[in-house]
């Protein structure tokens, strides 16, 4: 079974869902009550939960949030070369207010595959 892209496809549509979102801190809470909301065992079919070898591993993860988080949510976030985005220059976030939501997401996405909560 192909958790993987399931679990990356999980990922994509909980953050493409709040893609219209313009305030920072609304954003943030509202991606983070999805991912906390998120059961593998309900929307992935024969869902096994891993131990400690993650489907998709933590950099992986950082890597997927990085870009969807940025990528999906033009309102608060613009393009600023190829495939690169930044805050829009009228929000106040610094690469350490990313880093720190993008961590908080790998913890809540780490638990969910391995069913801990």
């Amino acid at each position: 079974m192909n958790y993987y892209s399931k679990i990356e496809d999980a990922i994509f549509n909980n953050i493409f869902s709040e893609r219209d979102v313009v305030d920072w801190k609304q954003y943030k809470d509202n991606v983070i009550r999805n991912f906390n909301n998120i059961n593998f065992a309900e929307s992935i079919e024969n869902y096994i939960p891993c131990q400690r070898k993650l489907y998709i591993t933590r950099p992986r993860m950082r890597e997927i949030l990085h870009c969807r988080l940025t990528q999906l949510n033009d309102k608060i976030f613009q393009e600023v070369n190829y495939d690169t985005y930044a805050p829009r220059q009228e929000y106040d976030i610094c690469f350490k207010d990313i880093c720190d939501f993008i961590e908080e997401c790998v913890k809540i996405l780490s638990g969910k595959q391995q069913g801990k909560n």
